[in-house]
């Protein structure tokens, strides 16, 4: 990636910051204006309170536009600075101001004053927040970052996507390491953000090799996001990969199926068992799967991603219990993206040996499922598959 300016840095930043953080405040300060300002303009024009209001409101509305502050409303601001000494907004107005115009030291100066008057005011943080990351100071854009996050409700989304997108501008900061440990909530919104975008993969291994270890934990949402984009793309290899690297495994190409034993790794999801909750009861038992179903809904009992390289491979198990119809319960292998079967044959009990041929071609991944599929007996099925596995016979 490209080495941005400081310029793009900081505009990258800023600018979403000063937007969000209008938008935001502009709901409460329009909401006030159409039930308050008008009548309060007619009875009292003059009135600090009144000219503060109506500043706020013109600002937000210039910035949600993303256009610049006119003069009037500088004036004004002036005018209520002047006649409200200790009143936030002038001083906040100002910062933004200067901030636009690349006055980064009088900006910082003019929105300390406005945190100074208003603690608990999240225009003030926000727009410090993005100035100091900007710049490079992350150990002072954290916390008052983190302070937002608490003061305005529904913020983290907002805050989260300033975070990525100046992550998708700059790089990694070296500080990241200290947002994860600190702000764990904020850390998996930010790397959510990054994971809708597949080009992020490599950033996000780099964040994650930051974060403070999960392995007793299941795999955090973002992680699952990153590879089923990988997967959308049809970049099935990478896709594996990453997911090897998250999971601080080694992708090993001779691991044809993950957890054959059922174990109840912390993986993430597609290259992990999905396990269904519907139309059956499933558990792991005795280093296998009890599966019982009920036969009254077509379902996906279990499912795997898998990333075979062409060849043939045989599919083996031991089955034990009752299988009410062999043909209600099957194992399939389908090739993505196209989704043609290489393998669709019923479960049967004993020990099972099924082969089939991953083709050369149109076949980058595919997917492994057991099937239910109903009749209209609807009988029962209780099995226990165990000693599964899925090796080469000749895989070229």
């Amino acid at each position: 990636m490209a080495k941005a300016s400081p310029l793009r840095i900081g505009l990258a930043l800023v600018w979403v910051v000063l937007t969000v953080v209008y938008v935001v405040r502009s709901a409460v300060v329009a909401a006030y204006a159409e039930s308050n300002l008008e009548r309060a303009e007619r009875v009292w024009p003059d009135h600090p309170s009144v000219q503060s209001a109506r500043a706020m409101l013109e600002v937000a509305e210039a910035a949600a536009q993303g256009r610049s502050v006119d003069q009037s409303t500088l004036a004004l601001t002036e005018e209520v600075a002047r006649s409200e000494p200790l009143a936030p907004e002038p001083f906040l107005i100002a910062g933004a101001v200067a901030q636009r115009s690349g006055d980064m030291r009088k900006a910082e100066r003019l929105l300390l004053a406005a945190r100074q008057r208003d603690p608990r005011g999240p225009a003030a943080r926000f727009l410090l927040a993005g100035q100091y990351i900007s710049q490079g100071r992350i150990r002072e854009g954290v916390p008052e970052a983190a302070v937002l996050g608490r003061l305005v409700p529904g913020s983290g989304r907002p805050l989260a996507q300033a975070f990525a997108r100046y992550i998708e501008t700059a790089g990694v900061p070296g500080a990241m390491g200290e947002i994860l440990r600190t702000n764990p909530e904020l850390s998996d919104n930010i790397l959510s953000e990054l994971a809708g975008n597949a080009a992020n993969a490599d950033l996000l291994l780099k964040i994650a090799a930051m974060a403070p270890e999960r392995k007793s934990r299941p795999a955090p949402a973002w992680q699952t996001r990153l590879i089923n984009k990988l997967v959308q793309t049809r970049d099935y290899t990478r896709a594996r990969q990453v997911w090897a690297r998250l999971g601080g495994r080694t992708a090993d190409p001779s691991e044809t199926i993950h957890d054959p034993r059922f174990e109840g790794s912390s993986a993430p999801r597609p290259f992990n068992w999905t396990i269904t909750d519907e139309g059956a009861v499933i558990e792991p038992q005795s280093g296998g799967l009890h599966v019982l179903y009920f036969g009254r809904d077509d379902v996906t009992l279990a499912a795997q991603l898998l990333v075979l390289r062409p060849g043939r491979y045989r599919l083996r198990m031991k089955v034990t219990g009752q299988v009410a119809k062999p043909e209600s319960v099957r194992w399939n292998i389908a090739c993505l993206p196209g989704k043609s079967a290489i393998l669709d044959l019923p479960l049967g009990t004993g020990n099972l040996d099924f082969a089939f041929d991953v083709p050369a071609r149109s076949c980058g991944a595919q997917q492994l499922a057991l099937t239910g599929r109903a009749d209209e007996s609807a009988r029962s099925s209780d099995f226990i598959i165990s000693n599964l596995s899925l090796t080469g016979a000749g895989a070229r």
